[in-house]
């Protein structure tokens, strides 16, 4: 009997050994830990996701989207862009562009659109609240001065209808939009050619003349051929959603002597926001004749533009590339050849102010002034 006691008590020991590791094994220490749910996308699903909902109108701030079809991070692809919605409005981001920023208080929906071997679009969307920026400084209501951007050519039949309508607007608003000018070779050698040109050109995506497009912002709802009550819409969209929030003044100087003629110009910017500013300086001449395709004769061309303070489309940075202090005035100056050639009492200086809205991927022209060669013009306010 005692032999089978013992053998009793040892299978219990045996039995309750291994209750206590079963025990064990459900403790919290092995749990399995959280999965991240953007590799949870299934297949042939496109997922927009944000690493926050929420940024402050600096221009700084930046949200960073991640995008992922099925298990591949596909937020940086050349076939991937960003669809921002404000107010039903939808706005395509550049291609491969998956940060945002803004100066513009607002609220925005996002989703995304994929192409591979098709078109993809998010199954769910993103909202992002642009906060007022709290930072002190006096702020103050800046006239808006649109930077209209026309490309033309001597050899375009059709272009001098964009050119009569964009006249006719700016007698009609006056202070409203600064025209800039950019000639091309099309069927024919244009001799006021610039090669700027090619590259502005590029940025707005399109084929054929004439185009116009409004401060350098690039969707086809900015973009138009020569419509004179599209061009007219277009200016009051970019009131709407792309509000002036800095003011641009500027004094320029003839320094005659030496090999050429040359102007000091020099730019003054002051901000409401505290966001990084660039911008660039237009020479721009009137009263050009040359001929022109479907007209007998010599031709009056304007606008034209003769130079450039820098060869990036987007200008040379502000404040050493660091945010500007609301209410703080910062200065550049530069000194810009005039081309042999031009008459310098038919020059302008027109000098455009950009910021971004996608973290510093591209820039937008926020405000523009001009002035005759020579003059300066003080800050517009409303």
């Amino acid at each position: 009997m005692n032999k089978i006691s013992k053998y009793f008590a040892m299978v219990a020991l045996a039995a309750a050994s291994l209750l206590m590791g079963s025990c064990h094994g459900q403790s919290d220490d092995e749990l399995p830990e959280p999965t991240d749910p953007k590799t949870e996308v299934p297949d042939g699903t496109l997922r927009i996701f944000a690493d926050k909902t929420e940024i402050m109108a600096d221009g700084n701030d930046l949200v960073t989207f991640t995008v992922m079809f099925g298990k591949e991070d596909v937020s940086e692809a050349k076939t991937l862009q960003l669809i921002r919605t404000y107010e039903g409005k939808d706005t395509y981001m550049p291609y491969g562009v998956n940060t945002f920023s803004s100066v513009v208080p607002a609220t925005y929906t996002f989703r995304a659109e994929y192409y591979q071997s098709g078109k993809y679009y998010t199954d769910n969307n993103v909202t992002v609240t642009v906060k007022p920026a709290s930072a002190g400084g006096e702020t103050k209501s800046y006239a808006q001065n649109i930077l209209g951007l026309q490309f033309t050519s001597t050899g375009c039949v059709n272009c001098p209808t964009l050119s009569t309508n964009l006249k006719a607007i700016q007698a009609e608003m006056p202070g409203k939009m600064s025209v800039v000018s950019f000639h091309q070779n099309f069927n024919n050698i244009d001799a006021m050619t610039h090669p700027m040109t090619a590259a502005y050109y590029k940025q707005i995506k399109r084929q054929g003349l004439p185009q116009f497009n409004a401060n350098l912002i690039i969707n086809d709802e900015y973009i138009t051929i020569s419509s004179y009550t599209e061009i007219l819409d277009i200016l009051s969209l970019v009131e709407e959603e792309y509000p002036a929030t800095c003011g641009v003044a500027v004094q320029s100087s003839r320094q005659v002597g030496g090999s050429a003629d040359q102007l000091k110009v020099e730019v003054k910017v002051t901000s409401n926001t505290p966001a990084v500013h660039r911008y660039q300086i237009f020479l721009v001449e009137d009263g050009v004749m040359d001929v022109q395709e479907g007209h007998g004769g010599l031709y009056e061309h304007n606008n034209v533009l003769r130079t450039t303070s820098s060869d990036n489309v987007y200008g040379d940075v502000l404040n050493e590339g660091v945010p500007m202090q609301v209410g703080v005035e910062v200065k550049a100056e530069r000194t810009i050849t005039i081309p042999v050639g031009c008459n310098v009492e038919n020059m302008r200086v027109i000098v455009a102010a950009f910021v971004s809205y996608d973290g510093g991927s591209t820039y937008v022209v926020n405000n523009c002034a001009e002035c005759k060669a020579g003059e300066g013009v003080d800050y517009e306010l409303n």
